[in-house]
């Protein structure tokens, strides 16, 4: 009997270790967000809808479809308009989709969401 109940505690222990964490998308979903550390004077925001995320790239409007898997994001296709801008805000535009695009966690913070991509970026992000 001590064995058995030693072997439950300690499955509940390595399941808690190795779980997937709280899934996050019902706590994004009809939020917008903004991003910090911008360029003066411009704004990226995202914004989450059922399957859909959008949002201002600080030039462009953005789209793609997005899929919340515990704490796991994946961004599919982003697709952009394209309207031309002052150069240091194409870049600071361009810099952003192509982190969106390799998002691979997010988490909910208390100002609002971090997303962190496959090469270790942190895009932070504040509640609207």
């Amino acid at each position: 009997m001590k064995k058995m109940i030693l072997f439950v505690i300690t499955s509940l222990m390595f399941g808690g270790c190795f779980g997937k964490g709280e899934d996050i998308s019902s706590r994004v979903l009809g939020n917008t967000y903004i991003l910090q550390k911008v360029v003066d004077g411009s704004e990226i925001d995202i914004t989450f809808e059922k399957e859909r995320l959008s949002g201002k790239a600080g030039v462009n409007n953005y789209f793609a479809g997005y899929k919340i898997d515990g704490q796991t994001i994946k961004v599919e296709a982003i697709g952009a308009t394209r309207m031309m801008g002052p150069e240091v805000l194409m870049v600071q535009e361009q810099e952003y989709l192509k982190n969106l695009n390799e998002a691979k966690k997010i988490e909910v913070t208390e100002k609002g969401i971090v997303i962190t991509t496959t090469s270790g970026v942190e895009l932070d992000f504040d509640k609207k």
